[in-house]
């Protein structure tokens, strides 16, 4: 498939970012809308060290609405990263020492759920749900590529998959990720997306089980360390029509 149409938020000071919209309980781009580019979607981002969740629109990116301060984390300090699960359209993060919570989008409250069993390894992550797989992802800028299966009940064991590397060489930069086509049809594929933000460019992970990328191009502009990235899909009768990217550089 084509790579998805990627609009840079560079304004926006956030670590994370996940798509909600207003009056509704929070989504990963699951759900039917109208085009980001266009009309503007209401995203969920991750900024204060970690421990404030705000809202916002990708059409006016500087003007954040606070949630409030994640409350009830449980060992974690903060959290890392924060996407939506599709499978039951809640908000989860994972905390810097690898707690697994729920999270309110009204006040953002955390509830722990699961942890992963290998240590985070790294200073910034991207993390995103496998629509497919019904598992999370995280990645890190030190080349780490961790799954957790939320298949069974409880959730875990954690995986160590493949480190991140472009054709052997060890991939040290890459901070966001996303997978495209948020939806429930059994038919759908999925892919992963990277952002390294050391290179400046965008890539496919696939195997991504094996951590291999594939480059697909440069950003466009030099972005810091840490990125927020979610892809949104617009989805017509249960299965995703149409994908678009969003990117929060700082």
């Amino acid at each position: 498939m084509r790579f998805p149409r990627t609009a840079v938020l560079a304004s926006v000071s956030v670590g994370a970012l996940v798509f909600g919209m207003t009056g509704a309980a929070g989504w990963a781009g699951n759900r039917g809308g109208n085009d980001g580019r266009t009309n503007g979607l209401r995203a969920i981002g991750l900024t204060g060290h970690g421990n404030v969740l705000v809202r916002f629109s990708t059409t006016n990116p500087g003007d954040l609405d606070r949630i409030g301060t994640v409350d009830g984390l449980t060992g974690d300090t903060k959290l890392v990263g924060i996407d939506f699960r599709v499978q039951n359209d809640t908000l989860y993060g994972v905390g810097d020492l690898g707690g697994i919570y729920t999270l309110e989008t009204s006040d953002a409250d955390a509830t722990k759920v699961s942890q992963l069993t290998v240590p985070l390894l790294g200073k910034f992550f991207g993390v995103d749900f496998n629509p497919a797989a019904n598992a999370l992802r995280v990645i890190s800028n030190a080349g780490q590529n961790l799954r957790h299966s939320f298949a069974t009940t409880p959730a875990g064991p954690t995986t160590m998959d493949g480190n991140l590397n472009y054709e052997g060489v060890p991939a040290m930069g890459v901070t966001g990720a996303a997978y495209t086509n948020n939806d429930l049809d059994v038919n759908t594929n999925t892919t992963l997306y990277d952002i390294d933000t050391v290179l400046d460019q965008g890539a496919i992970q696939a195997p991504a089980n094996q951590g291999d990328l594939s480059a697909t191009g440069k950003l466009g502009v030099d972005a810091g360390q840490n990125a927020g990235f979610d892809i949104y899909s617009t989805v017509d009768g249960g299965t995703t029509v149409d994908v678009d990217g969003f990117a929060t550089l700082r």
